[in-house]
């Protein structure tokens, strides 16, 4: 994205600059480019939180501003630990992002008063749903806007044609599915493509499947979040772990899973070189879009645990203006500009993944994809009552990172046993809480 000098072209002289119209923003405002001419604007973002869905809206704003984006793009695994030193030493970015939910701001930003632009009356509040807006406020101020989608997110996607050639069926069992494993294995072919050098996408199977451990024992979410029950001891959690590490003891996520990353992901899936992967339903158009593929491609629950719920989860990445910001009228202007009609199409347009955006915008025209509305449509109000384990409990997702190495040191047998993780999360729970002043941990 490079910085476009337009102020020549629009304005041929300082005469001009009276004249109505110049240099006005589109994005409702009415403020002249003059006022942010020169200026750089600095985002600082985890990897695949803004992706190339942005370009085009930021070479929009960098042309209609005459402004430079500054996008600092950081590896999951560093970002949670160089966010905290870049709020506790005054060196953030104007506009820096989290994974948001009804609990972080308090546990992430700790501090949202001092560290976040406060945009409470912003006129862009009213395309959030009530969902989103619950991760985006603390203490009834706005600070966060959370552009996300909708869609089936990181249940088990998978290659129904290749399921119906070989009579493979969809399993709603642990047993079920780690039997079809083994018949995916026998073809060979990987059964669950599962990327661990990426660093955040093996603990899903763990996390999305919070529903189950619920029902197993109801009133557990509001124990964990009150202090009044551990992850250490929960035999389901146990459970679930240790089927993990039976999957990857068998071989079930490919020969070296733990040194994999995403990249090889789409073609892996669209050449039968894999059967299934824990993703968003957006994954499919990214196979039928990218590679030579006829096959159809479906849906299904994640059944670890024998687990049939659904993941709920109106949690997502969410980006905060930084109060110590040298250029707080740019960061309003840039947060406005992206919450047009025209911006949201963008961003929808230009995604690889989405084929929504769950915002309420009726002009906005989405792109939901068949098999989404199918499966949607077999789901019952009881499977998606319960949201995710990481975001209907407090201070879980801030250790996502913490977990998945233990998840790995487990796997690999540095860690003897699965219940060795959870007491890891208890500890590193009670800390934040503590660290946020929470009383029931006090």
């Amino acid at each position: 994205m490079k910085k476009k000098v337009l102020a020549a072209v629009l304005c041929a002289s300082m005469v001009m600059t009276a004249l109505a119209g110049c240099g006005k923003s589109e994005s409702g405002e009415g403020k002249e480019k003059s006022e942010f001419s020169g200026e750089t604007l600095s985002i600082l973002t985890s990897a695949g939180w803004m992706d190339n869905r942005y370009d085009d809206t930021i070479e929009r704003f960098e042309e209609e501003y005459d402004v430079t984006v500054d996008l600092q793009t950081i590896p999951a695994d560093q970002y949670s630990d160089l966010l905290q030193s870049k709020l506790t030493t005054d060196s953030c970015a104007d506009v820096f992002w989290i994974q948001s939910n009804p609990f972080a701001i308090e546990s992430v930003i700790v501090n949202p008063e001092e560290y976040c632009i406060d945009f409470t009356g912003a006129e862009w509040e009213k395309i959030m749903p009530e969902t989103r807006l619950s991760s985006c406020k603390y203490d009834d101020k706005l600070y966060g806007l959370q552009i996300y989608h909708n869609s089936p997110d990181c249940v088990m996607v998978y290659n129904k044609t290749l399921f119906e050639e070989n009579g493979w069926k969809v399993p709603t069992t642990y047993e079920e599915f780690k039997k079809l494993c083994g018949e995916i294995q026998d073809e060979g072919i990987t059964p669950w493509y599962m990327p661990g050098a990426d660093g955040w996408q093996h603990q899903l199977s763990f996390f999305q499947i919070g529903g189950v451990y619920e029902a197993a024992e109801p009133g557990l979410y509001e124990a964990l979040n009150t202090n009044k029950a551990t992850f250490s001891g929960n035999e389901l959690m146990q459970k679930s772990l240790e089927q993990f590490k039976e999957f990857s003891d068998l071989g079930y996520f490919g020969e070296d899973w733990i040194g994999t990353d995403s990249s090889n992901l789409i073609n892996a899936l669209g050449d039968r070189e894999a059967a299934m992967v824990t993703s968003g339903s957006g994954v499919i158009k990214q196979i039928k879009e990218d590679t030579a593929t006829e096959d159809e491609f479906g849906l299904f629950l994640c059944p670890f645990a024998d687990n049939q719920y659904y993941p709920t989860n109106p949690s997502g990445p969410t980006m905060f203006g930084y109060k110590k910001s040298e250029h707080p009228e740019l960061v309003k202007e840039f947060f406005n500009f992206v919450t047009t009609t025209e911006s949201l199409q963008e961003i929808l347009d230009n995604s690889p993944v989405f084929t929504n955006l769950d915002v309420l915008d009726e002009n906005l025209e989405q792109h939901w994809l068949p098999e989404e509305e199918e499966f949607m449509a077999s789901l019952t109000e009881e499977q998606m009552k319960t949201p995710v384990l990481q975001t209907g409990t407090k201070y879980t997702n801030d250790f996502w990172n913490q977990f998945g190495q233990d998840l790995v040191a487990y796997c690999q047998g540095t860690i003897k046993d699965a219940d060795e993780i959870l007491k890891n999360m208890d500890k590193n729970r009670a800390e934040a809480a503590k660290t946020a002043k929470d009383p029931n941990w006090q």
